[in-house]
């Protein structure tokens, strides 16, 4: 009889882990789980007016601070919250005589609030955008560090960081492989769309860890 309730009561247990594994994975699947930024400030309350500033670049592509400003300022819209245009930011931002992100650090959070008039900034860093082909082997990887700052106390509001990457190994005939690749890799310039989906998952990764407005 002990053994029986032993069982029965291993059983139960089990059936209550396999429960709480499913409600978790359903969550996952079909309501998202948001990563946890690595800064959020607490009682934090979302910016009336956000512009998101020229990204400074450490990767070797000249077009990725470009490509990733442009989807997360897209993406940050989406989610509700009220940006202002990146042209309008760039002009404003030519008058005080600033004409590359590196630039940025010359003025105050404070002075491009006023000067844009937006009560929150959003500075950008792309670390990595690389697109590597070696015959039969391809990484594509994307990597960028995102913080925003109340312009009117210059607070850091929150802070993120994330890196997407995808590796394939291709086991065709080596020469065809690589001359797929180059091809991918071609096209995608083209397009002015290099590493979209790398680009997108790390946009995505970084607003899913802010709060909906």
């Amino acid at each position: 009889m002990k053994n029986v309730k032993l069982k029965v009561k291993n059983y139960g247990l089990i059936s209550f882990y396999i429960f709480n594994l499913s409600f978790l994975i359903f969550n996952c699947l079909f309501l998202g789980c948001a990563p946890k930024a690595k800064y959020l400030i607490e009682n934090y309350s979302p910016p009336e007016k956000i512009a998101v500033l020229p990204f400074t670049n450490q990767s070797v592509d000249l077009d990725a601070p470009v490509i990733m400003r442009y989807l997360f300022n897209k993406r940050l819209s989406a989610v509700g919250y009220n940006t202002i245009p990146l042209s309008e930011i760039d002009e404003k931002l030519l008058e005080m005589g600033i004409t590359d992100a590196g630039q940025l650090p010359t003025t105050t959070p404070k002075e491009l609030g006023e000067k844009l008039n937006v009560d929150g900034l959003i500075y950008g860093d792309v670390i990595e955008f690389k697109y590597t082909t070696l015959g039969f082997y391809y990484a594509r990887t994307v990597q960028a560090n995102f913080k925003l700052f109340d312009s009117k106390n210059e607070k850091l509001l929150w802070e993120d960081e994330r890196k997407v990457s995808k590796k394939e190994f291709e086991f065709r005939e080596i020469g065809k492989a690589f001359a797929s690749q180059l091809a991918e890799k071609t096209l995608d310039k083209a397009l002015r769309s290099p590493l979209k989906e790398e680009s997108n998952g790390v946009v995505n990764l970084s607003i899913m860890t802010l709060p909906r407005r």
